[in-house]
């Protein structure tokens, strides 16, 4: 559960100058070889690995982030750890959501993205919230649901619902007050949790399947 609420509220917007009429960013990126690290800003460079290389050179990349609107920049800089270029369908984030349940559900990314068995496209799992967003927060998360398996190994679906800081199921940035497993569909999993939001309550304890969706 930690990756798919990693995927979504791990990460902090940059932000624009207030007022901003048209935000958006243009992004490059630059690598520098050879980039003398001056001893004047930090400690020499006494990497223990007899076969390191750069000594007091390394290799610098920076990202600039330029609104051309509000005239707002950010700069990030660094030692080179290597670029890597996915798709949205690869971590997730960016792919439309789904609408079931009369909730909407943002997929995260797929535990075997690229193996080849059979289930590359099957997100780990998705978070939930009530309404279509821009951008999923934890102010507008109500659940999350998982794929399981049964007894025999049928896929079931398990779910969790109504996010509290003290929360007995799941750990990272958002904890759940209850917990529903063994459901029979996606859409029985989501409409858990839309009936779970309209209840106000966070006793903390599982909420079992409804009947119709038990095994």
């Amino acid at each position: 559960m930690t990756q798919l609420l990693n995927t979504y509220l791990a990460w902090d917007p940059l932000e624009h100058r207030p007022g901003c009429a048209k935000p958006s960013w243009t992004v490059d990126v630059r690598t520098e070889q050879d980039v003398y690290r001056s001893v004047t800003h930090g400690t020499p460079h006494t990497c223990p690995t007899p076969e390191c290389y750069h000594s007091d050179r390394y290799e610098k990349t920076s990202v600039r982030i330029v609104c051309v609107s509000c005239g707002i920049v950010h700069i990030m800089s660094g030692e080179a750890g290597g670029l890597r270029t996915r798709s949205t369908k690869a971590i997730g984030y960016g792919c439309p959501p789904v609408k079931a349940g009369g909730v909407f559900l943002y997929p995260g990314e797929p535990l075997l993205h690229g193996w080849g068995n059979g289930e590359d496209s099957e997100p780990e799992g998705y978070l939930v919230t009530r309404t279509r967003v821009d951008r999923v927060t934890a102010d507008t998360v109500i659940g999350a649901v998982f794929k399981a398996r049964g007894p025999r190994r049928g896929v079931k679906w398990a779910a969790t619902a109504i996010p509290t800081p003290h929360g007995e199921y799941g750990f990272g940035p958002v904890r759940w007050a209850r917990r529903a497993e063994a459901l029979s569909s996606f859409t029985a999993a989501a409409k858990w949790i839309a009936a779970q939001g309209k209840d106000t309550g966070s006793s903390g304890e599982s909420t079992p399947a409804p009947a119709a969706s038990r095994p």
